[in-house]
């Protein structure tokens, strides 16, 4: 059975069920800071369990992607060497909100393998919390199973969520692999020391008590169900392979990459077993196929490699999976066409990797381009650092030394670790972690950060308790920036209150409110709500969960809940806001249409001053390209486009070819907002009713922000008139300067002959003047140098050989290094054989240059002199054998130095 057959089957299942089927959320959690990457099912569903949020269906099912590289859940370094640890994987999960309980939940999930999937009984075991004799009970009574096949375990059937929360036993099915999968013939045996004959293929977690420190379990009202298969491992199970990287959900990347290395899958464990080397190749496909399958799906899902966070974990992934290529290969490139490869299969399933297909190869390929660089030198480097260890004798490297391979050259830790493990040497984790912990310390105190005012978790808390209340904040300020509303909630940023009065910071909930909440890259408003004669400043508003967080300073009177309020948002910065926020839209589709598909959104701010763009393209604009794009979204901005916003379903909005914002969540509703023929996306925020209310559109600057992501920022309306009148000022000025004022009947002459033209050809006119006169000075400045005079004083001194040669010494008023070069070689043609040592003079250091001839550079080099005439004047310098050049801040020493040079020839 394929994997995809697999799939679809329990989604299948589970909706004749009644389950609702709900898509996978994206790996990069939604306001969650707990967690690094979405590594379980249920993560998406975390608030239903706490009782923050109501959802209008009580049973879900889903086919989650999952992560798992970093923090608690770390498989990073057995990936590659054991069947079952993945960075990425997919979880199959069903789920009841406080509907059905443990009979339901055992019964689905039991016909479900036995029945759809058709695995025979006598294959699977059971396992349960030793205290749950209730779910043993199902098991044997409902389902049939026998006693002597339900095993009861402590701690590894018990699940928390935290420290507090929901928790409950859990009962797991385990898949029996067969006697040539392990060694352990006992089932209870083999499950308990984690045999790989005996695969866990299924977990059902049953959430019936919420803890309390420390340890207080109490009985929930509603018991809710969460379970969790591997997709995986069921896939294994059904097609006979007991090591997952012999699936079909891994096979079409191994099987390209063996094409591109012209080698042969081997997966015989015996085999494997005998030969080190096949061993070694087999580990390095399945190493590149996991990751692969995780860099592809985390870029498609917004996340970027970079050197902190999620994006380090990203590229510490990618650059282990290229590592184990170079095994394969040090010339050949893997990772994009099995990337490619991994599209073409799942790109149905999960379409997002079509979608960003572009932004994913060109972000691998550029990752690989610079980390080979970065491998072969780092390479060389660890390993002299290596050697020296050994020729001292000791077995491990310092954490300074992994530390500066990490900070300096780009080499995660356990890359430094593999490889020094490789030649026998250990590596000091605890040191490196201190060096890490002191880095972070370091990086804290020079970073200027502002505070939160009020606690995150509380508001979090205050604004997910009244969505749980059946609550909602009804947004006015579409249809205007004024409006009215009633105080519902208050709190002063730490707990709630019943009030706020004259001098109070705090949070306002309204009913309904003309405030925009930050989001969709577009800044919060600002603005007054007043009650009469009460009166509080909005310095901000936010959104959680669709609820919008008034963020005000009350500045008279007092608020109260149920208090009738006004408000009323400033006028001038939503007007600008708007204008740089459809501008946004234009700049995003003319991107597309000057660059081409592959650009989407990265990132984005959209405030009164500015817009800020992040998209994906791995180079520079050219000049001509950002005059391209400016041409292009002005032209739509003078053609008075009607900016349209229509509410319709999701799928109705794809099909009208709606474009969807980076790092946005929608819902089964969408806002789609579109500017003629020109651009249609999904978008929450305010905008102009006609492009003409943008007035004008300039990009100011064009940077690269990360590998393959470039960041554009551009103004409009007040702030894009105010740049152009200043240009035009500074040009005026710049004419005037250049001696080519304007006529009369300027205007005229700018349309024949194009004044700026005339403009640039006159300034490049006067650097080439500058650029002559330079040279002229600098001839002059040599001219001043009598060196016919200084050769007459040079001194004669004997040579080892015996041979007579000449030493030049001059002190000359020059600090041009160019110009006293061309002394120095002007005097050794004079001398013809011997050393000339000039020393210039400048402001605060004084320029020194040696020459000497070549007959006598294998006697004394000009490098060495050098060193001993700047020593002496407190400065330094090198050099070639026969020209070393140096600076030097005492020029008091001078007199010692020259005497210092007579002594090396044996002059005194």
């Amino acid at each position: 059975m394929k994997s995809s057959e697999v799939r679809s089957k329990f989604i299948e299942y589970f909706k004749r069920n009644g389950h609702t089927a709900v898509a996978s959320s994206s790996l990069i959690p939604e306001n969650d800071p707990t967690l690094l990457f979405a590594n379980a099912g249920m993560n998406q569903f975390k608030n239903t369990f706490l009782g923050l949020e109501k959802r209008d269906y009580v049973r879900a099912v889903t086919a989650q992607k999952c992560v798992r590289a970093g923090g608690k859940h770390n498989d990073l370094e057995n990936v590659g060497f054991t069947a079952r640890h993945h960075t990425f994987f997919e979880m199959l999960g069903n789920f009841s909100f406080g509907d059905y309980f443990k009979k339901d939940a055992i019964r689905f999930a039991w016909e479900f393998l036995t029945k759809e999937l058709a695995i025979p009984k006598e294959k699977l075991y059971v396992t349960v919390h030793i205290s749950d004799d209730e779910a043993a009970e199902i098991w044997h009574t409902q389902e049939g199973i026998p006693k002597d096949r339900i095993f009861r375990f402590d701690a590894d059937n018990f699940w928390k969520m935290g420290d507090t929360g929901p928790c409950g036993p859990c009962t797991e099915i385990f898949y029996d692999h067969g006697p040539k999968a392990g060694t352990i013939a006992d089932p209870y045996k083999g499950i308990a020391a984690g045999e790989d004959r005996f695969v866990e293929i299924w977990n059902l977690v049953f959430m019936q008590y919420f803890e309390n420190p420390p340890g207080t379990l109490t009985p929930l009202p509603k018991p809710s169900v969460d379970t969790g298969g591997g997709l995986e491992r069921m896939v294994a199970a059904m097609q006979g392979k007991f090591n997952n990287y012999d699936t079909d959900l891994f096979m079409p990347l191994i099987d390209r990459a063996c094409k591109i290395a012209n080698i042969e899958y081997v997966n015989d464990k015996e085999v494997l077993a005998k030969n080190p080397e096949q061993a070694e190749k087999t580990s390095a496909l399945r190493v590149l196929a996991d990751h692969t399958r995780s860099t592809s799906f985390l870029i498609a899902d917004g996340a970027l490699p970079s050197n902190e966070g999620r994006g380090y974990v990203l590229r510490r992934i990618m650059r282990r999976a290229i590592r184990y290529g170079r095994k394969l290969s040090t010339d050949k490139s893997f990772m994009p066409a099995m990337a490619e490869a991994l599209i073409e299969h799942m790109g149905d399933v999960y379409p997002e990797l079509k979608q960003r297909r572009e932004q994913i190869l060109s972000t691998i390929r550029d990752e690989e381009e610079r980390f080979i660089a970065t491998l072969d030198k780092g390479t060389a480097i660890l390993m002299d650092e290596i050697s020296r260890a050994k020729s001292k004798g000791v077995k491990e490297l310092t954490g300074e030394v992994v530390f500066k391979m990490y900070d300096t050259y780009g080499f995660p830790a356990d890359l430094t670790r593999v490889i020094a493990n490789e030649h026998g040497i250990e590596v000091n984790e605890e040191a490196f972690e201190k060096e890490m912990e002191n880095n972070r310390a370091r990086s804290k105190a020079s970073w200027k950060g502002k505070s939160m005012d009020a606690d995150e978790q509380h508001l979090i808390k205050f604004a997910k308790d009244y969505v749980a209340a059946g609550k909602q904040v009804k947004f006015t300020g579409y249809a205007d920036i004024v409006g009215s509303g009633q105080v519902m909630n208050l709190s002063n940023g730490r707990e709630v209150v019943d009030s706020l009065k004259e001098g109070d910071t705090g949070v306002m909930i309204l009913d309904q409110t003309s405030f925009y909440g930050e989001g969709g890259g577009q800044v919060g408003d600002h603005g007054y709500i007043t009650d009469g004669t009460a009166k509080a400043k909005v310095v901000n508003a936010t959104k959680i969960d669709d609820i919008i967080l008034h963020h005000v300073q009350v500045e008279q009177g007092q608020f109260k809940v149920g208090s009738k309020v006004n408000t009323s948002v400033d006028s001038v910065d939503r007007r600008n806001t708007m204008s740089n926020h459809s501008a946004t839209h234009l700049l995003h589709s003319a991107l597309r249409k000057v660059l081409g598909g592959h650009v989407t959104q990265a990132g984005s701010l959209v405030d009164a001053q500015k817009t800020r763009f992040d998209f994906t393209h791995n180079k520079p604009l050219s000049s001509d390209e950002i005059k391209r794009i400016e041409d292009m979204v002005n032209e739509q901005i003078a053609l008075g486009l009607e900016v349209k916003a229509e509410i319709m379903n999701h799928k109705e909005a794809v099909s009208k070819g709606a474009m969807a914002l980076f790092g946005e969540k929608y819902g089964d509703q969408v806002r789609v907002l579109t500017m003629g023929d020109f651009s249609c996306e999904l978008c929450g925020g305010t905008h102009v009713k006609n492009t003409s209310q943008i007035r004008m559109f300039k990009i100011v600057s064009e940077a690269g922000v990360s590998a393959g992501v470039r960041r554009l920022e551009a103004i409009t309306g007040d702030g894009a008139v105010r740049y152009a009148m200043n240009s035009i000022n500074h040009f005026d000025e710049a004419l005037a300067a250049a001696g080519l004022q304007k006529s009369p009947h300027y205007l005229k002459h700018l349309e024949a002959t194009g004044e700026t033209a005339t403009l640039a050809s006159k300034v490049e006119g006067l650097k080439d003047q500058i650029k002559q006169l330079e040279k002229e000075m600098k001839k002059l400045q040599g001219g001043q140098v009598n060196a016919d005079d200084l050769a007459a004083k040079a001194l004669t001194f004997k040579t080892k050989a015996g041979a007579s040669a000449k030493l030049v010494l001059a002190d000359v008023a020059l600090d041009d290094r160019q110009v006293l070069a061309e002394v120095t070689d002007h005097l050794k043609n004079k001398i013809q054989n011997g050393i000339v040592v000039v020393v210039g003079q400048g402001e605060a250091s004084h320029p020194i240059i040696v020459s000497v001839s070549k007959e006598l550079s294998s006697e004394v080099k000009a490098g060495d002199l050098l060193k001993e005439v700047a020593g002496l004047m407190g400065g330094k310098g090198g050099g070639r054998p026969d020209f070393a050049q140096g600076a030097a801040p005492n020029r008091a020493s001078l007199p010692q130095a020259f005497d210092k040079v007579k002594s090396i020839v044996g002059l005194q």
